[in-house]
């Protein structure tokens, strides 16, 4: 047997010693997929000298394509000849070397959804239409991921209005980004596959090159990206697909999960194998998970199972509104790490969608505990650092007029809107890029003489970047430009402002540190085509709040799932969905949500939350998905054992206390507010429902049972539940409901 593969498990062997051929693993979550696929790479170069060169290994994000090259490396040492990338890098680098064929040049700009946004709507502008530039975009990215131009995905569209609006703006997006020499992610997949079809000998070239391919997440792929694959194995037909269709939650993307059974037919002679041990979670866990996901029909029968112990029970728990579920996740997370040995890295809060992070950060931010939100705003998106990137993308690719727009906006050069669209109309009627128009001198008048110090400016930054080293480069565009200037410094927003300039300045020269000899195209392509969560460290010790989607191929000790309602998750457009997929869908979501955890599992739900239809907070119904998942093995209404009692309140009033709750909004403000009314103080004197809160004012020395003494320093804030906000002299700060901390007053 092979010294590599004799650490892997038998049912991972099995697949992984089949090196010839055409194989499908079905692999379930946790199941060691990336430790097997590592483990066949490295036996087919170390074992069957096979070279690296010829061996693919297609990823869906840059970190798990990272991870798997670092493990190469201590496996077999050098696999810089290996090709270990996701599905757009690689594309990127195949058209980078060979697009000239197709009609573009090799300095292409690759535009990002900030950038395809502001195309679409400035095409959009003039159609005195109310269809918003985000369906343009939408039909516009699901044509590309069907592989079809506008004319036939028109068929689609069956309101002749809309359909003729949409596709006059897709067919004009289009030629605005082959004027620009620019393509959109999902022109990076159409291209390629164009480029195969249109000239076979790069086709032939790519099939010679990867003679054995290797696709992770096959699940996620969409109809470019399978057919692409096709291709690319058609001659000698060594491919290895590894995916879980009950993980596949990227369709409203384009991933079709029909891929994965296509996939046994359209190969011949396939070898199917299943991977279902699970290295992962615990068995309640996995109860959970396997009890939910059978609900689901389009799906290859399948049981997780695992040797990892039994673990904790997966706690079932409803709160009044979503300030208190935050509250309980918060006091929860303080409690593990300071009784149970957790650090705030091993804790995730996941949500169906990011709107329900607020109530979490603000608790967060009260107990003190650091966090990152994931699949929020980008760091690379941010305006300050898009204005930058506009000038470096134009002194890569002056054709590229969006970024031109940029360049002429920041900073302000006494350039209005009217002389933009002048630039804009003059290079329609030459035929040139609005970068060409104004360093050609095209523009007459006075508008012309402003523009004289923008063509020298980029003329001189043009032959400063092909001198220059990356890094000293952007150092000295950004002095040069003076962008922190124009920033200014008046506001706490525009000194941050100025900081992600700085912090811009960094990422340039760790990846110049790191890439010795990269240019300002590879550092272009590896800002474009970063993911929010490829940022994510191991080392730093925050709570991730994160969504689900985002969470996906990551694993954490404790997870909390938020939101569990009908209407939340799933979502109501699935829950009225006449397409039982859509439903489905939802379900392989909560599914991936769960098999993210390791050691313990929340499942958590507001009973009420606020509305902004209605303007009132409206009663919930719990997720379907709460019963379909719910065994034996899981905790239903907080009933805790006293051994495992580890949050800030009492739990056993939490089960009821939606229906015992006091509406403060009708009782007497006098009874609440009133400090000033004497009061004759008992030593001690514990909170209840039934008492109001006079008594608990700014000032107030309190005992808490488990965090000991501390002063209130914030007083009722919620007047529902009755928050205050103490500093206690053994864990800091904390936000308690006076109803239920069982405090004492202290004398």
């Amino acid at each position: 047997m092979s010294k590599i593969l004799e650490n892997l498990s038998q049912e991972q062997r099995i697949p992984a010693e089949v090196v010839n051929g055409p194989v499908l693993v079905t692999a379930g979550a946790g199941s060691g997929k990336t430790r097997m696929l590592t483990h066949r790479i490295a036996h087919m170069v170390f074992d069957q000298n096979i070279a690296p060169y010829n061996i693919l290994a297609i990823t869906f994000t840059n970190k798990a394509a990272n991870e798997m090259r670092e493990r190469l490396e201590k496996m077999i040492g050098n696999s810089q000849d290996m090709w270990i990338c996701t599905f757009h890098s690689m594309c990127s680098r195949i058209l980078r070397r060979d697009i000239d064929k197709i009609g573009y040049t090799a300095n292409f700009s690759i535009y990002t959804d900030v950038e395809k946004t502001r195309t679409v709507k400035r095409l959009l502008e003039p159609k005195n239409t109310n269809i918003t530039a985000d369906t343009i975009m939408w039909h516009i990215s699901n044509a590309k991921n069907h592989l079809l131009p506008p004319d036939d995905y028109a068929e689609n569209i069956s309101d002749p209005r809309k359909r003729e609006i949409i596709i006059s703006v897709f067919k004009e997006y289009e030629a605005e980004l082959k004027k620009c020499n620019a393509l959109d992610f999902d022109d990076l997949l159409n291209k390629t596959y164009e480029l195969f079809l249109l000239v076979p000998e790069v086709l032939e070239y790519y099939q010679n090159k990867f003679k054995y391919i290797h696709v992770d997440e096959f699940q996620d792929t969409n109809r470019s990206q399978y057919e692409i694959v096709k291709l690319l194995a058609e001659k000698h037909n060594n491919i290895f697909a590894v995916g879980d269709e009950d993980q596949c939650i990227y369709s409203w993307r384009g991933a079709d999960v029909t891929n994965v059974f296509a996939f046994t037919k359209d190969f011949k002679n396939v070898k199917v194998f299943k991977l279902e041990q699970n290295y992962r979670s615990t068995k309640k866990i996995l109860t959970a998970a396997n009890k939910l996901i059978k609900k689901n029909e389009n799906r290859l029968e399948k049981l997780l199972w695992t040797d990892n112990d039994d673990g904790a029970r997966v706690e079932n728990f409803s709160t009044y509104n979503e300030t208190e579920e935050a509250e309980h996740i918060a006091s929860t997370i303080k409690s593990l790490c300071n009784y149970y040995g957790y650090s705030y890295k091993d804790f995730a809060v996941l949500m169906r969608v990011n709107s329900l992070s607020r109530a979490v950060e603000e608790k967060m931010i009260t107990y003190g505990i650091p966090y990152k939100l994931y699949g929020g705003f980008k760091f690379f998106e941010r305006k300050e650092i898009k204005d930058i990137i506009a000038y470096l993308r134009l002194i890569h690719n002056p054709n590229d007029d969006e970024a031109t727009r940029r360049m002429l906006a920041f900073p302000k050069k006494g350039i209005g809107d009217a002389t933009v669209a002048q630039i804009s109309a003059i290079a329609e009627t030459y035929s040139k890029s609005m970068y060409q128009t104004i360093v050609e001198g095209l523009i007459p008048g006075s508008a012309g003489k402003k523009l004289e110090q923008v063509k020298d400016l980029m003329l001189e930054l043009k032959q400063k970047a092909e001198c220059m080293p990356l890094y000293e480069f952007v150092e000295y565009m950004i002095n040069k430009v003076d962008f922190k200037e124009a920033i200014g410094n008046k506001t706490d927003e525009d000194v941050n402002k100025q900081m992600n300039v700085d912090d811009f300045l960094l990422s340039v020269k760790e990846f110049a540190d790191a890439n010795t000899t990269a240019n300002l195209e590879e550092y272009l392509q590896s800002i474009t085509l970063l993911r929010d969560i490829d940022s994510m460290n191991e080392d730093d010790n925050n709570v991730s709040l994160i969504t689900v989607h985002a969470a996906k191929g990551l694993e954490f000790k404790v997870v909390f799932i938020i939101g569990l309602n009908d209407g939340l998750f799933p979502l109501s457009r699935a829950i009225n969905s006449s397409d039982p997929n859509e439903l489905e869908e939802e379900r392989r979501l909560m599914y991936v949500a769960i098999t993210r955890a390791k050691e313990r599992l929340y499942l958590s739900r507001a009973k009420t939350r606020f509305s902004f239809e209605s303007k009132r907070s409206e009663y919930t119904v719990p997720s379907r998905f709460l019963e379909e998942a719910i065994d034996e093995g899981c905790s239903q209404n907080n009933s805790q054992s006293k051994k495992e009692a580890i949050f800030d309140y009492d739990e056993d009033n939490i089960v009821d206390r939606f229906d015992q709750r006091i509406d403060y909004s009708v009782a007497s403000k006098a009874n609440i507010f009133n400090s000033n009314k004497p009061t004759s103080k008992p030593t001690t004197q514990k909170a209840s429902p039934s008492k109001d809160f006079s008594k608990y004012t700014r000032g107030t020395v309190v005992k808490h049972p488990h965090f000991g003494i501390g002063t209130i320093t914030v007083e009722v804030t919620d007047f529902s539940a009755g928050f205050v906000t103490i500093k206690f002299d053994t864990v800091g700060i904390k936000t308690l409901s006076l109803k239920y901390a069982n405090l004492e007053i202290i004398e």
